[in-house]
């Protein structure tokens, strides 16, 4: 069962999933691609994970583990680190 975080991240993760290639393909010049490019796979080629210091907020700290949480729900990341 997933926690109300899980799903929150889920639910962010799904509406980037939805809305990043919308904004992206408006400020794009128009070129043929032969391969096909999913929505995940363009946000996972964006986006990084994000670390913290100690000069950072409680509330920054959580809002940098759920951003991360979802990058690796999404795009694996840290899988076979």
């Amino acid at each position: 069962m997933q926690t109300r975080q899980s799903k929150k991240a889920w639910t962010r993760a799904l509406l980037l999933a939805i809305t990043l290639p919308s904004i992206l393909t408006a400020c794009a010049t128009t070129t043929v691609s032969s391969a096909p490019t999913s929505p995940d796979r363009v946000a996972c080629a964006v986006f990084q994970p994000i670390y913290w210091s100690g000069k950072d907020t409680q509330k920054s700290v959580e809002q940098i583990k759920e951003h991360n949480a979802v990058g690796k729900a999404v795009c694996g990341w840290g899988a076979g680190k």
